[in-house]
């Protein structure tokens, strides 16, 4: 059995004609009926039932049918994937993200990306920063998104820092300092703070506690969340205030947000991967993703 029996068998299937059939394989009839009694032979069953010059398919047929398709299909993306690995097109990409950051930005990339590069295996994970550090270092994932570079790490891994973003104050809906319209980080020197865990974004949670420092009083921790979405729950529940990425004011909350002076410093937000990376497919997807980030509203 040759992939040519299978896609003559395939046009007769959907034809229902012999002659339909052969005009559309640019082949004569006879040629087509023989190498479909052919087949028949070698399957050793009846692939269309053939009564009252109508031409059906068998049982055995249409079970044949689905898996001849599955199998020509296979073929051509078979095709397509050496056509695109000759070309550095094809192959495995393992993106990693925040969910409250990347919602943002990501889905357009993404959609773009496949468009172009359909025959790559492309894997979107949620992960904290601390994670996607880990498994950039573990080659497990091939890019992250995450606020501030994790310094100690440039000698194997690449930050690219692509936009500054302001920090906010998330406040309780009834705090007095709700009231306000904009704040300074000294009007929080005697407030409880919700933060992130060291664990799970060491960079963020280090500078947020410098920041503080540098504005003259020590963070008074109240309480610790593993993620986002958890802070802006415990800040909505009363327990303290967070300093918070602005992009985070665009998430469904009862925490109220309020800016800081435009002096304040702003929060590093960076791409990074390995720096002995150098495969075209992640090139081709920095390509797409950075002037996405870029259009993010704050």
């Amino acid at each position: 059995m040759e992939l040519r029996h299978l896609r003559y068998f395939v046009a007769v299937a959907e034809e229902l004609n012999f002659r339909r059939a052969a005009e559309r394989l640019h082949i004569s009839q006879p040629p087509l009926s023989r190498q479909i009694h052919d087949l028949e032979d070698e399957l050793g069953t009846r692939l269309f039932d053939r009564t009252n010059k109508r031409l059906v398919l068998s049982s055995a047929g249409e079970c044949f049918l689905k898996e001849a398709r599955q199998i020509l299909s296979n073929v051509q993306r078979a095709v397509q994937l050496a056509n695109a690995a000759s070309r550095g097109e094809a192959g495995q990409l393992t993106i990693a993200f925040l969910s409250v950051i990347g919602g943002m930005f990501l889905p357009p990339a993404v959609r773009a990306f496949r468009k172009q590069f359909p025959v790559v295996d492309l894997t979107i994970l949620q992960m904290l920063p601390q994670e996607q550090i880990t498994a950039l270092m573990d080659r497990q994932i091939d890019l992250g998104l995450i606020g501030l570079p994790v310094t100690e790490l440039n000698s194997e891994l690449k930050f690219e820092s692509v936009r500054q973003v302001d920090l906010m104050v998330a406040l309780p809906p009834e705090h007095r300092l709700a009231k306000q319209r904009r704040l300074t980080l000294q009007k929080l020197a005697c407030e409880p703070f919700v933060m992130m865990k060291r664990s799970s974004a060491a960079a963020l949670h280090d500078w947020i506690l410098n920041l503080c420092h540098e504005a003259g009083f020590v963070v008074q921790v109240a309480k610790l969340a593993d993620l986002p979405e958890s802070i802006l729950e415990l800040v909505a529940c009363g327990f303290g205030v967070a300093l918070l990425p602005g992009l985070f004011s665009r998430v469904p909350s009862k925490a109220v947000f309020r800016p800081l002076p435009r002096t304040t410093p702003k929060l590093q937000l960076s791409l990074v991967w390995r720096r002995d990376n150098e495969t075209p497919i992640l090139k081709a997807f920095l390509e797409i993703l950075r002037p996405r980030l870029n259009k993010i509203k704050t």
